[in-house]
């Protein structure tokens, strides 16, 4: 009994336990991205219970998370985010506590009664949630604890040690900081979210963050042609073991030269695409004007060009009094930028309001590229006439 505590019943070689160590970690990982956050919370996919059932159980072994407690935290995040009341945001709680304290920041949001109670919808309530998961969080991981031990001894408790930091500092810190902290933006999201990687690998193809969002309830993460996202390679092997299948994915939006006016098509993929559309406006109108500006600028302006931006590309409400008066002062300098940085924000605006009639939408963005092809900045005016041209595709 002792030689089985202390060695268990399996011998690997080191290697062998390095990589039984990464297998079920990942497996967490993939039970997080697929079951929890792309199944559950967004409906992105649906699940076959079999299927479903293993990862909840995973889950519960491996990290005692009960499905509600995650799903309402995220949930709320995504409501409330970049707010005071978004449980993990750097802008609020600093880089540092959420890298470190992501899990600390986690449970004192589970124990948020009017959190979880709120965001929880649809859930799993059957009665293996309700008479062995609920309450009884901290067995699960006990129970891996000793299977670690029988099987492994001595051993097994350091892989039980990886298994038990591997989430808390890839997912919850890694993803919830790192996420909206560094890495490159696709899309001009109301929020501070980044792709860490192209290559989302390492977390289950969560590093590409500010695609998902972007497209929140969209099931396939990557969104360009050098992205990869590990998460959407296995929904397409459960998918084709008939375990999995896909509700939804981001739209797909091309740009029809041989548009000449907007009709019911057009207005309708501008809605759907409103996102890419301010993002395609900063790329093609704000960016080549900050260039055009900043060559011709002095050192003071092109100091304050740099600052300022990212603030050229965030909604008017998330910019300090700081940054506003950093635009302001560029603006005094560069007439053009100050008029293609409001017509963006007037298009946003034009885009987002809610329960606009057709015929008035239209009216709207019309008069809109009458207004940008009036200023005689090229670059604006050529973007006005590629929004006739918007089309979605599936």
């Amino acid at each position: 009994m002792i030689e089985i505590l202390i060695n268990g019943i399996i011998e690997f070689t080191w290697v062998e336990y390095v990589v039984y160590t990464l297998i079920v970690t990942h497996i967490t990982i993939v039970a997080i991205t697929l079951y929890l956050h792309r199944g559950v919370c967004h409906s992105a996919i649906h699940i076959k219970p079999i299927l479903s059932h293993f990862f909840r159980f995973w889950l519960w072994l491996t990290t005692s998370m009960r499905t509600a407690d995650w799903v309402a935290i995220h949930r709320k995040h995504h409501a409330k985010v970049e707010t005071i009341d978004d449980p993990h945001s750097p802008a609020y709680h600093g880089i540092k506590n959420v890298l470190l304290r992501g899990a600390d920041l986690y449970h004192e949001e589970k124990n948020n009664y009017e959190t979880i109670k709120k965001y929880s919808q649809n859930c799993p309530n059957d009665w293996v949630e309700k008479n062995i998961y609920t309450g009884r969080n901290n067995l699960g991981i006990l129970i891996l604890f000793i299977m670690n031990i029988f099987l492994f001894g001595f051993v097994g408790i350091i892989i039980w040690s990886i298994q038990m930091a591997w989430t808390p500092i890839f997912a919850a810190g890694g993803i919830n900081g790192a996420g909206h902290y560094w890495g490159y933006r696709n899309y001009d999201t109301s929020d501070d979210s980044t792709n860490m990687l192209p290559l989302g690998i390492i977390i289950g193809g969560e590093e590409l963050h500010n695609n998902h969002h972007a497209f929140p309830t969209a099931a396939k993460f990557s969104l360009k042609p050098w992205e990869f996202d590990i998460g959407w390679m296995y929904i397409k092997i459960f998918s084709f073991c008939r375990l999995v299948s896909v509700k939804r994915l981001a739209p797909k939006t091309i740009i029809d030269s041989s548009g000449d006016h907007f009709n019911f098509e057009v207005s309708n993929a501008l809605l759907r695409s409103k996102l890419t559309v301010i993002t395609n406006y900063t790329k093609d109108v704000i960016k080549p004007l900050m260039k055009a500006e900043f060559n011709k600028a002095d050192k003071k302006l092109k100091s304050l060009i740099r600052k300022s931006k990212a603030s050229f590309a965030r909604e008017p409400h998330r910019i300090t009094n700081q940054q506003s008066n950093q635009l302001h002062e560029i603006f005094n300098s560069c007439s053009t930028l100050e008029t293609a940085y409001h017509l963006k924000n007037k298009l946003f605006d034009i885009l987002n309001t809610r329960n606009q009639k057709h015929e008035n939408f239209i009216i709207t963005l019309d008069a809109w590229c009458a207004e940008a092809k009036s200023k005689g900045i090229d670059c604006l005016g050529q973007f006005s006439d590629s929004l006739k041209g918007y089309k979605v595709v599936s």
